[in-house]
């Protein structure tokens, strides 16, 4: 599967979940030395080749996602894996919103393992909300 198809399936999974609509949410990975993150504005659901952008953990990623900070961040506390941004209903407040103080962040191993576990927390919140 290409990073592409990946990322793709990914965010497909989180849409069919409800978990994200239109733009929102984000997906990255970072092996140690390259971040692929989605760019900003990018529909998970339906993403097409330009969407996905490469770059370094630290230093300038023109038209990457604007939670960027949120994942390197991450990144450099958690170390490499991959992160699903995603908003289950309830974590999103009305009105504006600051990037990376939203919805829900999940790091994990892979980008599967990070949709996985947000798809469970939010499963989880519905039953215990």
């Amino acid at each position: 599967m290409s990073q592409l198809e990946s990322f793709l399936a990914a965010g497909r999974t989180l849409f069919s979940f409800g978990l994200i609509q239109g733009a929102e949410g984000n997906l990255s990975t970072f092996d140690g030395e390259t971040l692929v993150i989605t760019r900003t504005g990018a529909a998970l659901h339906a993403l097409q080749p330009g969407d996905v952008i490469e770059g370094r953990l630290a230093g300038p990623l023109p038209g990457a996602s604007s939670d960027l900070e949120v994942h390197r961040e991450r990144y450099a506390a958690d170390g490499p894996g991959a992160i699903a941004h995603a908003h289950p209903t309830g974590t999103v407040p009305e009105g504006a919103v600051e990037s990376g103080r939203h919805g829900v962040y999940v790091h994990a191993g892979t980008l599967e393992d990070a949709v996985r576990e947000a798809v469970r927390l939010a499963r989880h919140q519905v039953v215990k909300g």
